[in-house]
């Protein structure tokens, strides 16, 4: 074969990889939902809570392009995965949205309350649950309706048949809320697993870390279309952390989901919409490798 056939061979497979790319980040990766596994071990989770699986999940986004029935397919999926728990990392609505129907709300309501966690269904506001005084009231009573309970500066005890447990801290976002370490973490032990979780990631650097084992966030999808020197969505709150896993201070890990909706176009690159699944695992005293 020539060098010129191989030269023109070359660039139709490039263009062909460029056309298959594009397709895919348009027409199917926004709607396809990926689901992560991770395993959270430590000598501070207790026997009595090992191989509890805690789903989190973040930005749905509802209004622009999560419609009902990308919705009820985020909702079947997490029903499927039957977790134990479930924490919702927040963003009910799509940024863009500026309001709400009843009919928008009892839709959310009703399939928020379909899913099924038997040691409960937490969340924690994002920044588009705060735009308005009138648009926090009302995702708080979604919430609530659904029977979430919504983590607010404070900080909650997670058990499973029995008197042990881990910490649920959540924290207010950076962007138009007022997180408030002081208050979340008053009653946490730094001999209790502390899950922490904020819908922006840049707090992760405000926390104690001697009272912080892991940490959720969500808010920037991940960049939502990622090539790598740069992002389609990079939003304040996000900056020093934009995706991925960060250890932070050497002492604990901060984990960004790339949530589940999408917002400014419909369109995912390299930042698949993700459900996280969290199983928790207790070690034994002579294993340090754990957090």
């Amino acid at each position: 074969m020539s060098a010129k056939k191989k030269i023109v061979l070359i660039l139709a497979a490039i263009a062909l990889l460029i056309s298959l790319s594009a397709y895919d980040a348009f027409y199917s990766a926004p709607s396809r939902i990926t689901v992560r596994y991770e395993t959270l071990q430590s000598i501070y989770i207790p026997d009595q809570l090992d191989d509890v699986q805690i789903l989190f999940f973040s930005d749905l986004k509802y209004g622009t392009y999560m419609d009902q029935e990308r919705t009820q397919k985020v909702i079947d999926h997490i029903n499927d995965l039957a977790p134990d728990a479930v924490i919702f990392g927040g963003d009910l609505f799509e940024d863009t949205v500026e309001g709400q129907s009843e009919e928008d709300l009892t839709f959310l309501t009703e399939e928020l309350k379909q899913i099924e966690a038997p040691l409960g269904k937490f969340a924690v506001l994002g920044d588009t649950d705060c735009v308005t005084q009138e648009r926090q009231d009302a995702v708080r009573a979604v919430l609530y309706d659904a029977d979430f309970e919504v983590l607010d500066n404070t900080s909650i005890r997670l058990h499973n048949s029995g008197s042990q447990a881990i910490t649920l801290v959540g924290l207010q976002n950076l962007v138009n809320g007022s997180p408030d370490v002081d208050s979340a973490f008053a009653n946490v032990s730094p001999t209790s697993y502390s899950l922490v979780v904020c819908h922006t990631p840049d707090e992760a650097g405000n926390v104690p870390t001697d009272r912080t084992n892991y940490f959720l966030a969500g808010h920037s999808l991940g960049g939502q279309a990622y090539w790598g020197l740069g992002a389609l969505y990079t939003p304040a709150g996000a900056e020093m952390y934009l995706r991925g896993r960060h250890t932070i201070s050497d002492a604990f890990t901060l984990d960004i989901t790339t949530g589940v909706g999408t917002t400014m176009a419909d369109v995912r690159f390299l930042a698949d919409a993700e459900l996280v699944v969290y199983t928790l695992k207790h070690t034994v005293i002579n294993d340090q490798t754990a957090q």
